[in-house]
């Protein structure tokens, strides 16, 4: 819009008074909408940097989404090019004429190690037994290889006897192979291991062989590698990393480990795998900041428990309304006794009321001291006074038997003296 039609707008007609927040408070002229739009235009011409900032960010989030998506991240992901994927490995591989497959699903790979390929599980321990009995019996019905990573002792026990695991290795080291590795070294000569604290799994596994198993860069802890028959065993995912695989002789190991047949089926186990009976779990879907949550309420409902259940005061005793027999006291008492295992407090319940029966009988008051009641007893009775204050005078009771012989022995009392 040119000067003179601005001049020409505004004359037109007033332009109405701004209200509080901005707006017009009355109808607006063809002249006012003018202004307006000439306000807005050079407001527009002033911030051309945030505009270009903010498209910017937009391009570079969107090329991030677009190169994100064309690989998998995750430990021993084979298209993965970060410090935890193996695409190093995997490319190395194939420029060496190795065709790399990757299966997702146990029953692919048991079919490719049944048709004679090598296969590698990236994560053996997160199998099933269902999964890992698939794969035990491809391995033994065809001639493929089978190569696992850090196994625990519950997988390696549905594939071999003849190796387990033994230690670790708890700090950055290089183990040398031995003179009689043998092919179980695959031509490498130093293993370089990391650190655990920055290692993919924590400490590296050390694997112990017999029989017919061999084992390989060896502590007298374990072995690194170990081998027996068409199953390869490798301690340390670290061996295949892009971050680990450049380390000492880690390469030699990867590719003539996993590239001998020619064709590698790079088996990376999924929570998706029909097999898997832990495939979706509704804790695998909530957000990690869930448990912190629930541990927080449940210490706030111990709390208001606490306080709803605390005692305002002694416990009130008020007469029963109904009438009780004293059949049913005396039988409540005693299971609560028992329950209680309050032998003592029983013994001394039946010692009281024989010691009030007798003195009733003998003419005794029932407050006089028990040597006076002895005193009484003694010349009608056939036990000694030392007998009759071991009898109902205090003394332990240990067991179901002594209180049971303590009240026998107390009736045969009374009966002996109503005699």
């Amino acid at each position: 819009m040119s000067i003179t039609s601005l001049h020409a707008d505004t004359a037109a007609g007033p332009v109405a008074p701004p209200g509080a927040d901005g707006a017009a408070t009355g109808p607006a002229s063809p002249g006012s909408r003018g202004a307006a739009g000439a306000g807005e235009n050079n407001g527009g011409r002033g911030r051309p940097w945030f505009i270009a900032l903010i498209a910017l960010a937009v391009i570079a989030a969107l090329g991030a989404a677009i190169a994100r998506g064309y690989y998998r991240d995750g430990p021993l992901e084979p298209d993965a090019p970060t410090g935890q994927g193996a695409k190093a490995v995997v490319q190395v591989l194939g420029d060496h004429g190795v065709e790399v497959t990757t299966q997702r699903h146990t029953e692919d790979a048991a079919d490719a190690l049944a048709q004679g390929r090598t296969v590698l599980v990236t994560a053996p321990s997160s199998l099933t037994a269902t999964q890992i009995t698939a794969l035990a019996d491809a391995l033994e019905a065809g001639s493929g290889r089978l190569v696992l990573v850090q196994p625990d002792f519950v997988t390696l026990s549905y594939l071999t006897p003849l190796i387990s695991p033994s230690g670790a290795v708890r700090s950055e080291t290089a183990l040398e192979a031995e003179a009689e590795c043998g092919d179980t070294a695959h031509q490498a000569r130093r293993l370089q291991l990391p650190d655990p604290e920055e290692s993919l799994a924590g400490a590296a596994t050390l694997y112990r062989t017999s029989a017919e198993a061999d084992g390989c860069f060896s502590t007298p802890e374990g072995s690194l590698v170990a081998q027996h028959d068409r199953l390869l065993v490798l301690g340390s995912p670290d061996l295949l990393t892009n971050d680990g695989v450049a380390g000492a002789d880690n390469s030699a190991l990867a590719l003539n480990a996993l590239g001998a047949t020619g064709e590698l089926t790079w088996y990376v186990p999924s929570a998706t795998d029909p097999m898997s009976s832990g495939s979706q779990s509704l804790a695998s879907h909530l957000p990690p900041w869930t448990g912190p949550l629930a541990l927080w309420l449940i210490v706030v409902a111990l709390a208001g428990l606490l306080v709803a259940g605390r005692r305002f005061g002694p416990v009130v005793v008020e007469p029963l309304p109904v009438t009780v027999r004293p059949q049913e006291l005396v039988l409540g008492r005693a299971r609560l006794l028992q329950q209680t295992h309050q032998r003592e407090a029983a013994a001394g319940a039946l010692r009281a009321a024989a010691c009030s029966r007798l003195a009733d009988h003998l003419g005794l008051r029932r407050e006089s001291r028990l040597d006076a009641l002895i005193a009484a007893l003694e010349p009608h009775v056939g036990a000694t006074a030392s007998q009759l204050r071991t009898l109902l005078g205090p003394g332990p009771v240990t067991t179901d038997q002594d209180l049971l012989q303590l009240a026998q022995d107390l009736d045969r009392l009374e009966k002996e003296i109503d005699r």
